[in-house]
């Protein structure tokens, strides 16, 4: 008997000290996840309203903002749930204009890529720029290539 209520005392004290990191892990959603929800949203938005669109990141709150052409915020996309805590790593997200493609495998642009980065995308009715995001987050580089249309990854890059 009191072999069992040893073993359910570690058990419990296993748990019970595991609940602060799923707590913690449970605050904030994957960067690309929220990404594709600001993106699909502003789409939603440009062909609702028949306007442009634009989605910007704001690296300072970890938040997407997608917002009328006149500046006025119409939702907002949290990597963060609730207060973040100071000690957590804020993503980083470039986004990439995707550049008219030439060459003789039709794979290269002739604009540098620092003339591609993009402060916010526009979205119009029915399609957007090409564009690409890269998301650097947790000592990973991921980009995601998203088709004009639909607003889906296209291609994802290693």
């Amino acid at each position: 008997m009191l072999l069992v209520l040893a073993l359910v005392g570690v058990l419990v004290g296993l748990v019970a000290g595991n609940v602060g990191a799923f707590i913690r892990g449970a605050q904030f959603e994957p960067p690309s996840r929220v990404l594709k929800k600001a993106i699909l949203d502003a789409i939603y938005e440009a062909s609702e309203s028949k306007e442009l669109i634009h989605l910007t990141y704001i690296q300072e709150t970890a938040t997407f903002s997608v917002s009328s052409k006149h500046g006025t915020e119409i939702n907002s996309h949290q990597i963060f749930k609730g207060t973040r805590e100071d000690n957590y790593e804020l993503p980083e997200i470039i986004f990439k204009a995707i550049g008219p493609q030439s060459g003789p495998d039709g794979d290269s642009t002739i604009y540098d890529e620092d003339e591609l980065v993009q402060a916010r995308i526009s979205f119009h009715y029915g399609s957007s720029v090409p564009f690409s995001a890269e998301i650097r987050f947790m000592d990973e580089t991921e980009e995601l290539q998203f088709d004009p249309f639909s607003g889906f990854v296209i291609k994802r890059q290693e």
